[in-house]
């Protein structure tokens, strides 16, 4: 949080003179005390579930000794792919277990309710209320350009696989689907470093001002309904406007565009990347990833699991589904069903594993960026979440949720058991941290022990 300095050009009135006064330490830009530093929010999203026996660790604190196979990896990993190796950040996490979004999101695989805590509308797909981001956006924008990013690995554009991130209504933000269209947005008029405004930018504001123009002029001519859609519009636009006349903080070096392509992993690795540089350079509090859809990610260039249980080609979905679904990896069709359901069991350890590196490579950019007060780690709470808690199953009693940060104290490297309590108790919860009071969020009491 920046403090408003006493203007430059200050004078001190008296027996009709003015006199200037000299530059004060008052008068300088000066950053707020611990107590008020930025807030910050991440939201990370990986599909399919995991299999909770094996990701769950017991009620206390994370011991490097105990933990489960899918979270291992939290004491650190080895280079892997495009992917650099990460330091351990089990100190920085804490694993809810038993977090309840059955009611939430009713039916399976729906990405698009992994963020609400309300029950989903149309066709339980389409979440009634602002997901937790979109809440948090409103408290935590602070004077930064972008009230928030929602970044999505996947091409589709369905309304309950293609996004996370939703406003009132059930409006979906407008995603970002590559990593391109975010430097660009990002960046793109820093780049050219002294050669003058970028001309793309100038002619977009010009017609902005234009729509803007004719929409007030037609406002006169509607009715009540058509007039909030209209200032629903106009919110849009002040977003844009806003957007365009972005600029990273001083000292912030522009990043080299990224090349075009890649596949969800390393998509997915340049959002982060950006998105991080995004928050140290003052653009936004509030960023939201979709790694992917839940059908579509796959890890042909991995080495996950060795012989049998190598998952080889399959598409994460796949492995989600040990032995019975007709979604499977049917190669184990004709094993013993024991000797099956061990390599089926270990396929998935692998995957999930995966997903917790992932994680963490996220979480150790964070805590890499030094701050005012300390590191955007410290400012912010990052989640992972997932549409499903037990892959397999769909069920959706046991989600895997991981928390990261010390925005607003929040205590890590423990495990809490959330007792089947249900996403809005998790929700309001975190909510909480970021000083803003809710004795009823989602209709329940947050979680007392967040």
């Amino acid at each position: 949080m920046i403090l408003r300095p006493l203007p430059r050009r200050l004078f001190l009135r008296g027996a009709g003179a003015s006199l200037a006064l000299p530059l004060l330490d008052a008068m300088l830009p000066r950053r707020a005390s611990a107590q008020t530093s930025k807030q910050r929010f991440f939201a990370f999203f990986y599909p399919n579930g995991t299999d909770p026996g094996r990701f769950e660790p017991a009620a206390g604190a994370l011991d490097t000794s105990s933990l489960p196979e899918c979270l291992v990896d939290l004491n650190g990993f080895a280079a892997e792919g495009i992917w650099p190796a990460g330091e351990a950040i089990l100190t920085d996490v804490t694993v809810v277990t038993g977090t309840d979004h059955s009611g939430v999101s009713t039916d399976i695989h729906v990405p698009s309710m992994a963020l609400s805590a309300w029950k989903g509308v149309a066709n339980n797909y389409t979440p009634p209320e602002p997901t937790i981001d979109q809440y948090l956006a409103d408290h935590l924008r602070g004077d930064t350009p972008f009230r928030n990013l929602a970044l999505s690995s996947t091409p589709s554009t369905d309304i309950a696989q293609g996004n996370i991130s939703f406003k009132a209504g059930g409006q979906p933000e407008s995603a970002i689907r590559s990593p391109q269209q975010l430097y660009s947005n990002l960046f793109a008029g820093e780049a050219g470093g002294d050669s003058g405004p970028d001309p793309q930018a100038v002619r977009r504001q010009g017609l902005l001002d234009l729509v803007h123009d004719d929409a007030t002029r037609l406002n006169a001519r509607l009715g009540q309904a058509d007039r909030q859609r209209i200032e629903q519009y106009f919110d849009s636009i002040s977003e844009l406007e806003k957007q365009l006349s972005a600029t990273p903080s001083a000292g912030c070096t522009v990043p080299d565009e990224p090349a075009s392509g890649g596949d969800w992993h390393q998509k997915s690795k340049l959002f982060i990347d950006l998105a991080v540089l995004a928050m140290a350079c003052d653009l936004t509090n509030v960023v939201t990833l979709q790694y992917s859809d839940s059908w579509g990610v796959g890890y042909p260039d991995y080495n996950l699991g060795t012989g049998l249980e190598s998952v080889g080609t399959w598409s994460d979905h796949f492995i989600s589904h040990k032995l019975d679904d007709t979604d499977r990896a049917t190669d184990l069709d004709g094993l013993d069903r024991t000797e099956a359901m061990a390599i089926a069991n270990a396929r998935v350890v692998a995957t999930s594993r995966f997903k917790v590196r992932r994680y963490a490579y996220l979480v150790n950019a964070l805590r890499s960026v030094s701050t005012p007060t300390g590191t955007l780690l410290d400012e912010a709470l990052v989640l992972y979440a997932s549409e499903n808690g037990d892959g397999d199953s769909h069920a959706r009693t046991r989600m895997p949720v991981l928390i990261a940060g010390g925005a607003g104290g929040f205590q890590t490297g423990r495990s809490v058991a959330a007792q089947g309590k249900t996403t809005g108790a998790l929700h309001g919860a975190l909510i909480q941290r970021f000083g803003i009071e809710v004795s009823n969020y989602a209709g329940v009491a947050p979680i007392a022990d967040l």
